[in-house]
């Protein structure tokens, strides 16, 4: 339903018509400047934008251009969870879709923001469970397209009204209108959106239990899939293969379309896909008696599944350092302001010693003591806001790690502890299980390390990472050997900034835990060097990382973490080995 509902945000604000005039140009470029923003996360920033977007259309008088702007600004609403603001604007489009001067002789522009409204009003209902009302408001939005002249957009929304359509359970409405979609889009030579109305239909016929139509539609997929370029329309093909096998109990056919999604060009950036796979991979393998595929498979899930929850935790942790750093920054600025003015009184008390003499000194140093003490006051008070803020800032970053952590017990320790149980359950030999027991124990070791941070307020940064080198060599003992080194020249290691300290721990934190995971390898170096103004730290092992192992979201946090501190990451690989250097400039 997430990926119905951006597919409709999307296409529904590019329904933006020709421009006539200035201000229908400048409402079409607010119009796509807030769906830019909308697209890459940035709601909140959309919806300003939009609501400008709003002000110039009701200024304009047009009421497409009003119609097409509320319609917008309620998908931005419903991303931002605001339901009821998201009703007042889809109302406000409404009064005027429904009126009868409105509907006398719409032009183009018109009908494409009609179909788009009611289509959003669709999604909007189908995500409230009023499936009802979501269908009704979805067939509206195909009367209203069925008067566009333009076959491409005919058969986008017709296909996204099939898939609301199946959302509502209503398989052989759905199936019809993928019929629809998938004419208008031969007529326009979209051969990729045929396939994908074609693979859409299938399913729907599935469902509705007519084998025979979804044989024929299948028949339609492989007349065209040889002309088929884009891996995200043959992904679409086969997920609905997938889910037919799945449906029907078809577990080796269930795996041979997984296969070949994994072989997939590009399906290695689309890591909930392949997560996805794996979770019902290990249970169709399980279903058919292999446990030891199903096992193997599991461990992969899980070895994703850590990688995509590490960056997730990289990402909440950067997005609390940045709220921590404007809050710094806003402080910072106060103070700037302070002693400004604090210049500006003594500029002034000079002024007054050459103007009024002594007397009149004294009775503005009193005066200027006064002001002073009030903003101190005022400052204190701001000083214990910010403090009240940053308190709750950090009680929300705690409640986010716990979540993780249940995901983490629930997903990972509780799938081991399953594959602990189909090992009993089937007699697998005791050595085999005492390794599962080992690696459910070590997830569980893990996780309660992960819940002490390093706190720097009372170790330096070279006492954290020699107590995690040694911890690291206590647990590998007699598997990998560790050595750390360090060296601090002209300077102190208490003189690092925290959060500095912070983000190269956790580089180098990442770049041992990747050493350990994949490369193989018997022996790690960890070194770190400060000269004052300059920290050099590196991690190398002798081991050889498997194909396209580096390339993955472990490398990607690594450069994200050293870029947030100004840093510089090179990355030296061989077949001795792999040197992983950070540089950074106090």
């Amino acid at each position: 339903m997430k990926i119905l509902s951006t597919l409709l945000a999307t296409f529904a604000i590019f329904l933006t018509a020709n421009a006539h005039a200035a201000d229908t140009a400048e409402i079409a470029r607010l119009r796509e400047a807030a769906d830019s923003l909308h697209s890459i996360g940035r709601t909140d920033s959309a919806l300003i934008v939009g609501a400008k977007a709003i002000t110039l259309a009701n200024e304009s008088g047009d009421p497409t251009q009003i119609v097409g702007a509320h319609s917008a600004q309620g998908v931005f609403l419903r991303s931002s969870g605001k339901i009821d603001e998201a009703l007042k604007s889809y109302e406000t489009a409404l009064e005027i879709v429904t009126s009868g001067k409105f509907r006398e002789n719409p032009d183009r522009e018109a009908i494409e923001e009609i179909a788009s409204l009611y289509i959003n009003l669709a999604v909007l209902n189908l995500d409230m469970q009023s499936k009802e009302q979501a269908a009704k408001n979805a067939e509206m939005s195909g009367k209203w397209i069925e008067k566009s002249d333009d076959p491409s957009l005919k058969s986008t929304v017709m296909g996204v009204i099939g898939s609301v359509l199946t959302g509502c359970g209503l398989y052989q409405k759905a199936a019809a209108y993928q019929d629809k979609a998938y004419g208008y889009a031969l007529d326009a030579g979209d051969n990729e959106s045929a396939f994908r109305s074609a693979a859409y239909a299938m399913l729907a016929s599935d469902r509705t239990g007519d084998k025979t139509q979804a044989n024929d539609w299948r028949e339609k997929c492989n007349r065209l899939i040889d002309s088929i370029q884009s891996s995200m329309a043959l992904l679409t093909y086969y997920q609905a293969e997938c889910s037919i096998c799945l449906k029907n109990d078809d577990n080796k056919g269930s795996l041979a379309w997984f296969d070949k999604i994994l072989k997939l060009d590009g399906i290695d950036n689309l890591p909930f896909v392949v997560f996805d796979c794996y979770n019902n991979m290990h249970i169709a393998y399980a279903a058919l008696g292999d446990y030891r595929k199903a096992y193997d498979i599991l461990l992969k899930s899980n070895e994703l599944r850590d990688t995509i929850w590490q960056q997730q935790k990289a990402d909440s942790l950067r997005d609390l350092t940045v709220k921590y750093e404007t809050k710094e920054t806003e402080l910072a600025l106060a103070q700037s302001e302070a002693r400004r003015a604090n210049t500006l009184m003594w500029l002034a008390v000079a002024a007054g010693l050459l103007l009024a003499g002594l007397i009149l000194f004294l009775i503005y140093v009193n005066r200027q003591r006064r002001l002073r003490m009030m903003k101190e006051m005022e400052f204190s008070k701001l000083r214990a806001d910010i403090a009240r803020q940053l308190t709750q800032q950090y009680v929300e970053g705690l409640e986010n790690e716990r979540r993780r952590m249940a995901r983490e017990l629930h997903d990972g320790v509780c799938n081991d502890l399953l594959a602990i149980q189909m090992n009993m359950s089937n007699g697998q030999p005791i050595e085999s299980t005492a390794r599962l027991i080992d690696s459910c124990r070590e997830s569980v070791r893990r996780i309660s390390h992960e819940l002490m941070p390093p706190e720097f307020a009372y170790a330096t940064l070279d006492e954290v990472i020699r107590f995690f080198i040694n911890k690291q060599a206590d647990a590998n003992r007699g598997k990998i050997g560790f050595t750390y080194s360090s060296s601090c020249q002209g300077a102190d290691w208490a003189d690092i900034p925290d959060a500095v300290s912070l983000e190269i721990y956790r580089i180098i934190q990442e770049a041992v835990g990747n050493a350990i995971r994949h490369s193989g390898a018997n022996e790690v170096k960890v070194s770190l060097d400060f000269d004052r103004e300059d920290i050099t730290a590196s991690v190398a092992d002798n081991g050889t990382y498997r194909q396209n192992s580096r390339k993955g979201l472990g490398i990607d946090s690594i450069r994200r973490r050293a870029g947030s501190i100004n840093g510089s990451v090179s990355i030296n690989a061989s077949e001795s080995g792999t040197d992983i250097t950070l540089n950074v400039r106090i």
